[in-house]
């Protein structure tokens, strides 16, 4: 029964992690996704890495992203 615990409470955990690590990389995602040239996804993608840690970093990558 404890083993059978453990295991839902590490795959909760690992499903936890591959959204956030889903999150965090959207915005190169949106990016690849919304045609933009090479070198405009390499920027977005570089933005999103250094400055995603923060709230307001993450969403103009993400809004960079996308936008046409």
């Amino acid at each position: 029964m404890l083993m059978g615990v453990n295991i839902l409470l590490m795959v909760k955990y690992v499903i936890g992690a591959l959204i956030v690590v889903g999150i965090a990389l959207a915005p190169a995602y949106l990016a690849r996704v919304a045609g933009r040239k090479k070198y405009d996804m390499l920027l977005v993608r570089g933005y999103s890495w250094l400055f995603g840690w923060t709230g307001i970093g993450w969403l103009i990558a993400l809004w960079w992203g996308v936008k046409k």
